[in-house]
Order: structure tokens, then sequence, then C-alpha cells
């Protein structure tokens, strides 16, 4: 039983996952609203004066 419990949560992700990625696709609003929340987090944070062209990883 436990195999089918398991089979059962990984599709119930993946479906939420498929589901999502088909939300932001479809809503240019939503994704950069999410593209602005990544820039803004993480290694991105700069002190504000960084030219950004000549910004690489």
């Amino acid at each position: 039983m436990f195999s089918q419990s398991l089979f059962a949560q990984i599709m119930r992700m993946t479906v939420l996952l498929a589901l999502s990625l088909v939300i932001v696709h479809h809503s240019p609003a939503l994704l950069r609203v999410l593209a602005e929340q990544a820039v803004n987090s993480g290694c991105h944070q700069t002190s504000g004066d960084m030219d950004h062209s000549h910004h690489h990883h």
C-alpha cells in the first residue's frame, strides 16, 4: 500500500507543478513579479550603483 500512496503523492505534486507552470506562463504580470522577487533576493542584491549590463556569475 505504501507504493500506491507514494505514487499518488508524486502524481499530485507533478500535477500541481504543471498547473503552476501553466499559470505563470500565461500570466505576464505574475511572471514579472516573480522575476523581480528573484532579482531582489540572494546573490543578486547590490548596493544600487552597480552596472547591471556587466553583472555575470
